[in-house]
């Protein structure tokens, strides 16, 4: 009994410099912590418009490939890469006549004299060109197009730039 007695009394409780030591090492874990909180979250954000941004470039250029596959391409064979092309011509069997051409940060689709904007306001295409090859006459090739860009997200902090190329070709052989 007098053994607990003489530690409750010899017990006095912190001191003040124990007492701010704790604060300081406990501060110093917060900050860090919090800066692994923000750089986590700034990633996440980063990762995210990558996302939208990829699946803006590949919704369009899947459009494209979809209708380049049915349709007689119209324009002109170019010479790349040195010299591409700006916009795409193409005549559908349904729609009939079809540009598609970069304007301003988006991407434009001219069909019947309709032009509609089919790339998101959430990413800006900096770059579109068009390699095309193939339908020239009697030259026995396949008609097929190279497109070729760049696209970033906008309206955010945290860009995120893809540069694409892809190659579309027709499905049957034209003269």
């Amino acid at each position: 009994m007098k053994y607990i007695e003489r530690i409750i009394k010899n017990n006095n409780g912190f001191t003040l410099v124990e007492t701010l030591l704790v604060i300081f090492v406990f501060s110093v874990i917060m900050v860090l912590m919090g800066g692994v909180f923000v750089s986590s979250l700034n990633l996440q954000r980063r990762a995210f418009n990558l996302q939208k941004t990829e699946d803006n470039a590949a919704f369009i250029l899947e459009s494209m490939a979809k209708e380049v596959r049915v349709s007689q391409i119209t324009s002109g064979v170019t010479n790349c890469p040195s010299a591409p092309a700006l916009s795409l011509s193409l005549n559908h069997p349904i729609n009939g006549s079809i540009t598609y051409s970069l304007s301003g940060n988006a991407i434009h689709r001219n069909a019947g004299g309709s032009d509609t904007i089919v790339s998101s306001n959430t990413v800006e295409f900096t770059n579109i060109k068009f390699c095309i090859t193939g339908n020239a006459v009697n030259d026995d090739r396949q008609p097929r197009v190279i497109v070729f860009g760049s696209v970033r997200s906008s309206k955010t902090k945290q860009q995120a730039v893809i540069n694409f190329q892809t190659t579309l070709s027709q499905r049957f052989l034209s003269d």
